[in-house]
């Protein structure tokens, strides 16, 4: 008898599965997928703001799916009935699942303490880093001002890995494009990359100061629009890169919850229903914290192909168990910053490994 397995979502950990589709297929799986039709990668943010084509940073899902046989559904994900097992699409249909997958990502974290949409400050412009496709639109909005010679004055909130490198590549851009964009970097931090050695973090802050971008700490977000006031100018765009959280679709779920998204055993399973899955940004490991971290996903997938397999064999479950560290490289448009536990490198070198380790990764599902 055929089991129908519905994935919502193509983020790392799915991708996985439709590259190894004929052995889920092989164990007694029909496969639906419910996605986007393209798969924005991550670890190309950067690049994607620096202009770089957009097939460059991205996968087609569509192309995927029918090169692997599998039955692609792109309207967007609203709901889940968990009794009925149906997933509810925008389009007013459903299906019906016996297994059901979630990979639906993350959303950016508002800079204030309520979690609540930040208020509009006149007729400033706001840009998130999540969905990644956004920065290309930043991209466009940038160049667009460099052509009719307009500078902005442009402020990017957050001083971890994303923030340096929104500030840092949104810098290069401006230099690339001939235009005295004024880019600013806020966070509520003494320094920037808390999660860093103090070296690493000194070393990204004179490679900020080395691209012409002004760093502000210490500084209070949570009090509506008073920050503004020691900038000393009124920003045309605020770009928010101050932490991930759970996709918006994640909290009216009903599945058991934490801050940190779906909350899953170690075998990936949802702590109340052993036939749903969640895996990546979307999901929270019961005791034990994940980063929202793309990695995260790429170590799941293996582990959550095998047991969906296991679970049409009645044979037992894997566990997934994170790594304790893992090579995070941020880019600074010129230079990268390797990260790795209490040991770090910064410079040329490090980039050109970033950007080795991208290629590969898109190449590998291409």
């Amino acid at each position: 008898m055929t089991t129908h397995l519905v994935l919502v979502g193509a983020g790392h950990t799915h991708l996985h599965l439709l590259k190894h589709a004929t052995a889920l297929r092989r164990a007694g799986y029909r496969i639906t997928l419910v996605a986007p039709t393209r798969f924005w990668y991550s670890g190309m943010a950067a690049r994607l703001l620096g202009g770089a084509p957009r097939d460059a940073c991205s996968l087609d899902v569509a192309a995927l799916s029918a090169r692997h046989g599998i039955e692609h559904v792109t309207a967007p994900f609203v709901a889940l009935d968990v009794h009925a097992k149906h997933v509810f699409l925008a389009d007013g249909h459903h299906i019906d699942f016996d297994v059901l997958s979630l990979n639906v990502g993350s959303d950016v974290v508002p800079p204030t303490p309520s979690g609540a949409t930040v208020p509009s400050w006149g007729n400033t412009r706001y840009w998130h880093v999540k969905p990644i496709e956004r920065l290309d639109a930043l991209y466009q909005h940038v160049l667009d001002a460099a052509r009719q010679r307009q500078a902005l004055h442009m402020v990017v909130v957050g001083g971890g890995p994303s923030g340096v490198e929104m500030a840092a590549n949104l810098a290069g851009l401006s230099q690339r494009l001939g235009v005295a964009n004024d880019i600013r970097l806020v966070t509520r931090h003494a320094r920037l990359l808390p999660a860093a050695p103090d070296a690493a973090s000194r070393w990204a802050s004179r490679q900020l100061a080395r691209l012409g971008v002004d760093w502000y700490p210490d500084v209070v977000l949570d009090g509506g629009a008073g920050w503004l006031d020691s900038l000393d100018v009124s920003p045309d765009d605020i770009v928010l890169a101050t932490g991930l959280r759970p996709a918006y679709c994640v909290a009216d779920l009903p599945l058991a919850l934490d801050d940190n998204g779906i909350r899953i055993k170690a075998t990936l399973q949802s702590e109340e229903h052993p036939t749903i899955f969640a895996v990546g940004d979307c999901a929270s490991l019961i005791d034990h914290s994940l980063p929202k971290r793309g990695i995260e996903g790429v170590r799941q997938g293996p582990v959550l192909l095998q047991n969906l397999i296991a679970l049409q064999n009645g044979t037992p479950l894997r566990d997934y168990h994170p790594p304790a560290t893992a090579l995070a490289i941020v880019d600074m448009h010129d230079k990268g910053l390797a990260l790795y536990g209490e040991r770090w490198r910064g410079g040329r070198l490090a980039l050109r490994l970033k950007r080795y380790i991208d290629a590969r990764f898109l190449r590998h599902y291409r």
